[in-house]
């Protein structure tokens, strides 16, 4: 029993160190093809109202009342030893499905109309680097509202034949516009559901809903304690970010080691945006059925909950009402 403990320990911190090797990067690069020149661009500027929000540090990030401009300095850096060239432009995104989209190529959306560059080229010798500032300049006559968009940096190479490669990185803008101060951001949970892969290993799933008025990117980590034995396990990520706009909803999905038994195990989800910290506590069980709640139900979920014990609970009295009735009958 003793050595059967042992192996299982072992393959959990095999599993766990891999698990704890979670990287953000303040863009995303695409490539096809030969591996991305190295080149990387940074933000330089966090604005005061949001310097101590961690997200301002690598995203540009703010309010801005119609009429209004800004300045923000970033840095595009050539980390290779040769000599790059790099066009600089802002683009078009999208958030949905719990994912910040970048729209394909130079393709425009209001927001990015609003912005200009100081250069759209830049020159670097090897391992040199060039400082360039972005002025948004907000329209009097601009809607109220989320916007959002990329300025990217780009090389632009030949592959094998007419293919061309396309290497960019970029830096995201959140820009909500409106008068007054920002909407205060928020988010709350759904109770967790857990279920197992096509591989054997156990999945669980917990809505997050951004309650707030602005986006949001949410990271989770899931920690288990008090399984069989006294087992426990973790922290484990969540399989990406979420990026929610105000209102959207999505599952973040947690994928954790195909070894773990089945439980109970005693779980606490940790999930952070910005300065927001969530951690939430349920017993969960690897069996493909929902989560059962412990200690404390999670928010959101309990309200549908709630309505459907109603319906049961009505639908309960109606039986036994009726189950009385013919009792009656029978010995009338």
């Amino acid at each position: 029993m003793a050595s059967r403990r042992a192996r299982l320990a072992g393959a959990l911190f095999a599993v766990l160190t891999s698990a704890l090797a979670v990287t953000a990067t303040a863009g995303v690069s695409q490539a096809a093809g030969p591996p991305p020149a190295r080149f990387g661009i940074r933000l330089l500027q966090v604005p005061a109202s949001e310097a101590d929000d961690p997200r301002a540090r690598v995203y540009i990030i703010d309010h801005l009342a119609p009429g209004t401009t800004v300045h923000r300095e970033f840095q595009v850096a050539n980390e290779d030893s040769q000599p790059l060239t790099l066009s600089v432009y802002p683009a078009a995104a999208s958030i949905s499905n719990g994912v910040f989209q970048f729209a394909s190529g130079h393709a425009q959306n209001q927001m990015t109309t609003w912005i200009t560059l100081s250069k759209s080229t830049v020159n670097l010798a090897p391992h040199t680097a060039a400082t360039l500032t972005a002025t948004i300049a907000v329209p009097h006559d601009a809607p109220s509202g989320s916007q959002y968009g990329v300025i990217w940096a780009q090389e632009a190479a030949k592959g094998a034949g007419n293919v061309a490669i396309v290497n960019r990185v970029g830096i995201r803008l959140y820009l909500s516009i409106g008068a007054g101060g920002a909407a205060a951001p928020a988010f709350t949970l759904g109770t967790p559901v857990t279920s197992r892969a096509a591989d054997g290993s156990p999945l669980v799933q917990v809505p997050v809903r951004n309650s707030g008025g602005v986006a949001l990117d949410v990271r989770g980590t899931i920690q288990l304690a008090d399984g069989p034995g006294g087992l426990q396990a973790g922290p484990y990520g969540a399989v990406g970010v979420d990026t929610l706009a105000p209102g959207q909803s999505h599952q973040m999905t947690f994928k954790l080691s195909s070894s773990l038994p089945a439980g109970p195990w005693q779980a606490s989800f940790t999930m952070v945006s910005g300065l927001i910290t969530k951690t939430e506590k349920v017993t969960l069980t690897f069996n493909g059925t929902p989560a059962s709640a412990a200690r404390k139900s999670f928010p959101v979920v309990p309200v549908a909950a709630g309505g459907a014990g109603l319906v049961l609970l009505a639908a309960a009295a109606v039986l036994i009402t009726r189950s009385r009735r013919a009792h009656r009958a029978r010995h009338a």
